[in-house]
């Protein structure tokens, strides 16, 4: 059996915690942590983020595409059709990827990862086609619509084809579909319902985070619950933080008269949530939600000290500050640990 090294580390504790308490021999324990062998590299990683890293690059790559109008344009020129016909022909290229990723998904291969080249191209393809569909109705300049259109299409391949990749396009296309009709409701004050899109977004992760405790109850929608999960969480977070530099403010202008103090209180929110999520992360061993509210806390600290500290007070003093008040918080942590280990 091979496994890395963190969890050998757990495992020989484990045995070690038997052996101990009489509850397996020693010669027993012996064998077993024997038949454990460390990975020499963890390959799968590699691979899963490797492929992660080049989808993310592609599909940011695409939406430069459609946020850049003068290279739609050119694009467009280029090929020299009518809207429909390029959306037909878009529309058939996913098709036939699509078709291609379930014919090549029915082949017993391990290649977990390279395997969905099929099904994000089918879903490029797909979203290029509903963004000239949507020049054919006159709405280029407001594809809200159309984009949310999209996301349901992902959202129902996902669960039909069981597919992560696919689940990750739906809400991609959703969240980029509701900066769109939010703004275009907010059209002339920038904001919708009084709210700008830090704070919009700050609401709309949360919404996600919901929407992953709802979907559990569904048979067919759990294999899509972590992905939900980390990306509401990550909505969520960098949405607060950008309320935290930007605050509730509908233009520059506004923004540059008033003093990043006067802001205070989004930064307690955000630590606020930040310490939540690692206590809750510890409580219920969640590795991510601890990773990210440590990361925030971070974040949050190193922003506040370029806003408010930059020219007042030395580097030296004010992260040294920082690393007392953690010190402190590490030797209360430290102490309630020897208490429970007793």
């Amino acid at each position: 059996m091979q496994i890395s090294k963190k969890e050998k580390e757990t495992i020989t504790k484990a045995l070690s915690y038997w052996e101990n308490s009489g509850l397996i021999e020693a010669q027993k324990a012996s064998e077993l942590d024997k038949s454990i062998k460390i990975k020499a590299f963890n390959w799968q990683s590699l691979a899963y983020y490797s492929f992660l890293f080049a989808v993310v690059s592609l599909l940011i790559a695409v939406i430069s595409i459609f946020a850049d109008k003068a290279l739609l344009d050119l694009i467009d020129s280029l090929i020299s059709t009518s809207y429909i016909t390029k959306s037909i022909t878009f529309l058939a290229l996913s098709a036939l990827f699509f078709w291609f990723d379930y014919r090549y998904n029915l082949k017993k291969i391990r290649k977990k990862y390279s395997k969905e080249v099929f099904a994000f191209l089918g879903c490029i393809f797909l979203a290029i086609s509903t963004g000239f569909i949507s020049f054919i109705f006159g709405m280029g300049e407001n594809p809200g619509v159309f984009i949310l259109g999209l996301a349901l299409l992902y959202f129902i391949l996902a669960v039909f084809r069981n597919k992560e990749l696919l689940w990750l396009f739906g809400i991609t296309a959703l969240v980029i579909a509701f900066g769109a009709i939010t703004h275009n409701l907010g059209k002339d004050n920038y904001l919708f319902i009084g709210m700008n899109f830090p704070l919009r977004f700050t609401i709309f992760g949360a919404l996600i985070l919901l929407a992953t405790y709802l979907i559990k109850n569904f048979q067919k929608l759990k294999p899509f619950v972590e992905p939900t999960y980390w990306s509401g969480l990550i909505i969520f977070f960098m949405s607060l933080w950008f309320l935290t530099i930007f605050g509730n403010y509908n233009s520059y202008e506004k923004w540059l008269e008033i003093r990043q103090y006067y802001l205070w209180w989004y930064s307690l929110l955000l630590l606020l949530a930040s310490f939540g999520a690692i206590i809750i992360g510890i409580k219920k061993e969640d590795t991510l939600l601890k990773n990210i509210g440590i990361s925030f806390i971070f974040l949050n600290l190193y922003t506040r000290y370029f806003e408010y500290f930059w020219d007042e007070l030395h580097k030296a003093l004010f992260f040294g500050i920082i690393a007392v008040t953690f010190w402190l918080i590490g030797k209360k942590a430290e102490k309630i640990w020897d208490r429970e280990g007793k």
